[in-house]
């Protein structure tokens, strides 16, 4: 079988193997710029002064944090004043007999029925959910429960506040109270970015210009190393930009590990792909263009379209300035045009040019 047939079988087994984690991971895989992209911005606002305890909201509006340095106990009430959880030297306890503990398992607490044996009067049953002495969880409190805009965004393009919140705990004794608000933030003109993008990644075809003085199209002729270099450079620099997509699948936000995991397993493929891909161009060997095509389509999917909520909403769970996690989104989706006509344009001249080069081989043999 032909080298260029078994690199583009490789090419799209591998390509469709990450669809597939993709699909699998679904929204788990997506902190950190997908799922966690919003309009809404929460935070903290007051706390008490209490020694070893610190609270604070992660992705943007989406959890809410504790942590409990002290030697001390705390007891996170719920939404009917029940004990939820307990956080401590002892680790992280939630009450499975508090409706909190299922309700704050999704963002909208879309989770069914509650058991029977759960409610704000009913002795509360621990199970230890951590060992360490942080916890964060979706409350509800801190964020908007509802697909619609709230009422007081009466002009989406305006800044507002959406509510006030608070929640209660108990430490040593005493109840307290963690303050916070609630904003809408509008979001930015995605337009701009994908201008940028494309200014950033039209060099890609400057490589055309080889096609006009060339002559020979044999598998290794001059005119291809000149045509997928310029297009390999945009594809490899946009792979090695979403390693800061990396970063944030790891760091941005402090979910157990097996969700990083699969979160930075996710993108560690799509970005392999694609510097593979522009690798395989810059030498321009056999399937140097059939590579630049796959990489371009694993930034693309991978990387760009899965996380296209990062350039239509104001707030994203980045480390990183969030105009740069704006501009690598934009970048990924873009330089698929660019490096895919290279990709086209290249396998269609080679396309042509082999019955020629059949012709010839066989005149001489």
């Amino acid at each position: 079988m032909p080298a260029r047939s078994l690199l583009v079988r490789a090419s799209y087994l591998v390509l469709c193997a990450g669809m597939l984690l993709v699909v699998l991971a679904g929204p788990a895989a997506a902190h950190g710029r997908g799922s966690d992209a919003t309009n809404y911005r929460s935070q903290v606002t007051s706390e008490p002064d209490v020694p070893g305890v610190s609270w604070q909201v992660y992705g943007s509006d989406e959890f809410l944090s504790v942590t409990n340095a002290s030697d001390v106990e705390l007891t996170v009430l719920g939404y009917e004043g029940e004990p939820y959880l307990r956080v401590g030297p002892e680790g992280v306890f939630e009450n499975r007999a508090s409706a909190a503990t299922y309700q704050n398992t999704d963002r909208y607490a879309n989770v069914g029925e509650l058991p029977e044996d759960v409610g704000a009067n009913v002795e509360p049953r621990w199970q230890q959910v951590s060992g360490g002495n942080s916890y964060l969880w979706h409350d509800h409190r801190a964020h908007w429960m509802s697909q619609n805009l709230p009422p007081s965004v009466t002009d989406p393009s305006v800044e507002t506040v959406v509510q006030q919140w608070e929640v209660p705990f108990t430490i040593d004794g005493r109840e307290r109270i963690v303050e916070g608000e609630l904003r809408w933030i509008p979001a930015p003109s995605a337009g701009v970015w994908v201008a940028l993008a494309l200014l950033l990644t039209v060099p890609a075809l400057l490589g055309l210009r080889s096609l006009r003085s060339a002559l020979d199209d044999s598998p290794d002729a001059p005119w291809i190393t000149a045509l997928a270099r310029p297009a390999a450079v945009v594809l490899g620099v946009v792979a090695l930009l979403n390693l800061t997509h990396l970063v944030d699948d790891l760091f941005a936000v402090p979910l157990p590990g097996p969700t990083k995991a699969l979160a930075a397993a996710q993108t560690a493929l799509f970005i392999g792909i694609g510097a593979f891909g522009a690798l395989r161009g810059w030498q321009g060997r056999d399937g140097a263009f059939t590579a630049l095509g796959v990489g371009a389509g694993a930034i693309l999917i991978g990387q760009g379209v899965l996380y296209l909520s990062v350039l239509t909403t104001s707030q994203a769970a980045t480390l990183f300035p969030e105009f740069a996690a704006r501009l690598v989104v934009a970048l990924s989706i873009v330089q698929a045009l660019p490096v895919g006509a290279v990709a086209v344009i290249g396998n269609r001249r080679l396309a042509a040019a082999a019955p020629t080069v059949r012709s010839e081989a066989a005149a001489t043999t």
